[in-house]
């Protein structure tokens, strides 16, 4: 063979083998900061994930939710079933919780068992019990004290009252009575009546009462300015019979004799004064019974009640 010759490719030298460290004490490893931060952030679950995971937490509570609205819907128709059925009233649910409500506040001594009225003398005490409605009212926590007080002062002959708990179940009243001023005449009926012209109750059959006597419809009213001039002249006062109210308007004052007094409306006070400060006029408060009219101002108009006198009324200047 001819003396050509190729060069072999050069060998490539072999890495030298890795000698084990003969240190007992292998130098520790360090891992930064940063790297720890990112394996921590390669454990998190991918956003389906938690999104899979979010959904399943609003099933469980929407679960819940649609349990306990079964519940109450299954309590609400047995209610209803037992209305039906048993022919149970809403009402009848609402005493019983009541009755069982006042039954516990008795037990623990809220309950009103005594009760003490004292003031009164002609008020009736079954119409001040009416008032305190007991029957409904039983427990102080269920007893409104206003709304008493002003039940028992439209009473007729209550002007006041008072009252006081007293504990465990006492309730203690005070009333203060109205003073009847006059006796009230309607038809065959009379009744006792105060100063402001309230009717307090019927005339007793058996009364010593010595009061003014007002007849008529309407007598009630404004019969104190009436009253009033009436005591400013004590030889007229001291004759007074009854004082008849006319057409609602005007007053009529009818003495012991039967003499009467024609007053003008809203001149009750002038006319008094004219009569009593008449000479003419005074032998009529004890002589025959005579009509005088007082209703013009300045005039005194005098006559017979008989009407046997010939002539015109006798008239007599006041001033």
């Amino acid at each position: 063979m001819q003396g050509s010759w190729r060069r072999a490719r050069q060998a490539s030298r072999p890495e030298p083998l890795a000698v084990p460290s003969l240190d007992p004490y292998p130098a520790t490893r360090t891992v930064s900061q940063p790297a720890l931060r990112r394996h921590a952030a390669s454990l998190k679950a991918q956003r389906g994930e938690r999104r899979i995971r979010r959904s399943r937490r609003t099933l469980r509570r929407w679960a819940i939710y649609g349990a306990v609205a079964s519940i109450i819907t299954a309590v609400a128709g047995g209610a209803s079933y037992a209305l039906y059925a048993y022919h149970v009233t809403l009402n009848d649910i609402m005493h019983a919780a009541s009755a069982d409500a006042d039954a516990l506040l008795i037990a623990a001594g809220f309950g009103i068992n005594q009760v003490n009225i004292s003031g009164q003398h002609f008020a009736s005490d079954s119409d001040i019990y009416d008032a305190l409605d007991l029957t409904n009212v039983k427990t102080f926590a269920a007893f409104d004290s206003e709304a008493t007080l002003k039940r028992i002062e439209r009473i007729p002959w209550i002007d006041k009252a008072q009252m006081t708990r007293i504990y465990p179940g006492t309730l203690d009243i005070v009333v203060r009575e109205r003073k009847p001023e006059l006796i009230w005449t309607r038809g065959n009926e009379s009744y006792l009546v105060d100063a402001t012209g309230r009717v307090l109750g019927p005339m007793p059959a058996v009364s010593d009462w010595m009061l003014p006597r007002v007849v008529g419809e309407g007598a009630t009213k404004d019969v104190a300015p009436m009253l009033a001039a009436l005591h400013q002249y004590p030889a007229i006062y001291s004759q007074f019979s009854y004082a008849e109210r006319v057409a609602e308007r005007r007053w009529r004052i009818v003495l012991k004799n039967g003499t009467r007094f024609e007053l003008a409306a809203d001149r009750e006070v002038e006319g008094l004064q004219e009569i009593a400060n008449s000479r003419a006029v005074a032998s009529a408060l004890n002589g025959a019974p005579m009509i005088i009219d007082v209703r013009t101002p300045g005039r005194i108009a005098m006559r017979p009640t008989d009407g046997k006198s010939p002539g015109a009324p006798l008239t007599v200047s006041s001033r």
